[in-house]
């Protein structure tokens, strides 16, 4: 059967324009949190509504622990509100998760793997293009003059990139994202060396220019991870010329950003994380939250609650305490039982297919480490890659276990890729 005006309309929206903007947080509408990616997402769900509905088994045989996971999250925040009488905070809260973690995936997860690469193409492009924006507008122009022109949150004071998601650690999070994408997409051999390898190096540019310790420490675990799982062959073709690239670079003294070099350089060759930018700023926080937490076990703060406990006025940048104080014990084990539920999923897919579900891990222990150093995490930018990593690797987990090749990368125009229904993962 041909594809449907609705499933072609979704073909080009989802990878064209959701997935290539996602990383635009700049232009969002800052009351709702709203992107322009986000409506198109949007329009791309009441679509696939009209057409032919959502699929609930977006993290296949444990979607019902993904599901519980999230109403335990939501649900303990709620108690706390309603305690406390602030409720005005938690539909907020709680619809930018249930957007993000459950309507997301239930989109990608009734998608054709042909539609999901392409929205695995169209990130690591529209990452590419924000970094080469941003790394130009750096050495081209001063930082006075891109506040006037472009945006203020492009460049940091002290010369980091923020780019188009408005801070130089969500710049250096979707950079790690598109890395391990990039990466992916070279192995399966859906992108050539010679569009992948000028794609790696502009990210890599933005990356450094990010200067953040945590996106550096990111990407040598999650990359690190991948090649070592993956055969010999393609470690050689691809590490080693990375190493021998940056030994090079290193030993002839090529430029590095200052930022970068006093707050991860420094770090990195004494070991020292208390030299890694606001580490021990954030570690105040930490020891706050853990004070507090043992007040806030069976009934929380509630949404944002948090904010205003603080004797700093601000939440703390670790998700797990500051779900922990704002929804209590609740909470707290809704957050786990979700990356438990990730990583059950990971593991099932890797049975199938382990560069697939090696992948899936890798960006999920990306998703970890950022969790565990940033507050609330339901914007786009930061679970939006990790829901369609797992999409995609779950379908092609499916392919693999039906004997269904995946090459040609690309299907010739004979084929109609929107009209392939997603096996169904685990």
């Amino acid at each position: 059967l041909p594809a449907s005006p609705y499933d072609r309309a979704i073909g080009v929206l989802l990878p064209a324009a959701a997935f290539f903007l996602s990383w635009w947080q700049v232009g969002r509408i800052p009351a709702f949190n709203l992107t322009m990616s986000d409506m198109i997402m949007i329009v791309c769900i009441l679509l696939m509504l009209v057409s032919r509905g959502l699929n609930a088994r977006m993290m296949g045989r444990v979607s019902v622990l993904w599901v519980a996971g999230i109403v335990m999250l939501l649900g303990g925040m709620l108690i706390g509100s309603t305690f406390h009488g602030d409720f005005a905070r938690w539909p907020v809260v709680s619809g930018q998760y249930a957007f993000a973690l459950l309507l997301i995936p239930m989109v990608l997860a009734n998608c054709s793997p042909h539609v999901l690469h392409r929205c695995a193409v169209a990130y690591i492009w529209g990452v590419a293009v924000s970094q080469a924006i941003g790394v130009a507008l750096v050495n081209l122009f001063s930082r006075d003059m891109i506040n006037q022109y472009v945006n203020k949150y492009v460049v940091t004071g002290n010369g980091r990139l923020g780019a188009f998601t408005g801070e130089p650690n969500s710049n250096g999070a979707v950079c790690v994202f598109a890395l391990i994408f990039l990466l992916h997409a070279v192995i399966e051999k859906r992108l050539r060396p010679f569009v992948a390898v000028p794609l790696a190096l502009v990210v890599v540019a933005g990356l450094v220019y990010s200067a953040s310790f945590t996106a550096f420490s990111a990407t040598i675990l999650s990359i690190g991870f991948v090649l070592a799982f993956s055969r010999i062959r393609t470690v050689i073709t691809i590490a080693l010329p990375v190493v021998l690239v940056v030994v090079a670079y290193v030993g002839l003294g090529g430029p590095v950003p200052a930022a970068f070099e006093q707050r991860v350089g420094d770090a990195v060759v004494s070991g020292d994380p208390t030299k890694a930018g606001t580490f021990v700023g954030r570690s105040v926080l930490i020891q706050e939250a853990w004070q507090m937490s043992g007040e806030n076990l069976l009934i929380g703060l509630g949404s944002d609650g948090y904010r205003k406990a603080s004797v700093y006025g601000m939440p703390v940048h670790q998700l797990y305490l500051l779900v922990l104080n704002e929804g209590g014990i609740v909470s707290f084990l809704g957050l786990s039982l979700m990356f438990a539920t990730m990583f059950v999923q990971g593991i099932f897919i890797a049975v199938r297919s382990r560069t697939d579900g090696v992948s899936a891990l890798a960006i999920l222990g990306v998703f970890f480490m950022y969790a565990m150093s940033l507050p609330h995490m339901f914007a786009r930018m930061w679970n939006g890659p990790v829901m369609l990593m797992f999409a995609l690797a779950a379908t092609g987990a499916g392919m693999a276990a039906l004997g269904t090749s995946r090459r040609p990368a690309w299907p010739s125009r004979a084929e109609d890729p929107e009209t392939v229904r997603t096996p169904e993962a685990g």
